[in-house]
């Protein structure tokens, strides 16, 4: 299992589509002092194309230690994380390396996998995954596309609102690198829609 260590010791870590995360802070819960990754311990790892964050941070002008738990997606966006902060430090400190990750100092011990605490850890950080995934984009069994386009882009038409199992989406904007966000539906590969307000 990797040991807890400063935050900064694992960072920059790089995305699929070449973005990066080369620093990370956070304020004090208590006096608002912004904190660096230097001054938190923990551990952050690339899981599926996020960056997952489990550490604690002290904070040098009042004192006050806290935990924090988050993912950050491919836009460099902070989603907070409801599984306690010890049981998604034991779960990330528990996987495997992975390519673009730097291996930590200490080597991983296999056997810490068969431990109940780390199995349970595991298992809620999947379901929550799963649950965090299927929230994330939008799934649709029935599309119905606009007659009505509003232009081009690869030789595809843009129609101007989708009807995804009976609810209207209105066309948002285009991503070549195919990412939608939280409430966004992906429309072949590269156009972005969302709930109409």
């Amino acid at each position: 299992m990797q040991p807890n260590r400063r935050l900064s010791d694992f960072l920059p870590l790089k995305f699929a589509n070449g973005n990066q995360v080369k620093q990370f802070s956070k304020p004090c819960v208590k006096c608002g002092t912004m904190l660096e990754a230097k001054q938190m311990n923990g551990v952050a790892r690339l899981v599926e194309n996020h960056i997952a964050i489990a550490a604690t941070a002290e904070c040098p002008k009042c004192g006050e230690s806290f935990g924090v738990a988050c993912v950050i997606n491919p836009d460099k966006q902070v989603k907070r994380v409801v599984l306690p902060r010890f049981l998604f430090n034991l779960y990330l400190r528990a996987l495997p390396v992975q390519k673009g990750e730097s291996a930590p100092q200490a080597i991983l011990n296999h056997q810490t996998a068969d431990l109940p605490e780390v199995r349970d850890a595991l298992e809620d950080a999947a379901e929550i995954a799963r649950a965090n995934a299927s929230r994330q984009q939008v799934q649709a069994q029935n599309i119905v596309r606009a007659d009505e386009a509003i232009g081009r882009f690869q030789d595809k038409v843009i129609p101007a609102w989708l009807l995804l199992d009976g609810n209207r989406f209105e066309f948002d904007r285009i991503a070549p690198n195919a990412q939608a966000g939280e409430g966004e539906f992906l429309l072949d590969g590269c156009l972005i829609y969302r709930a109409k307000a």
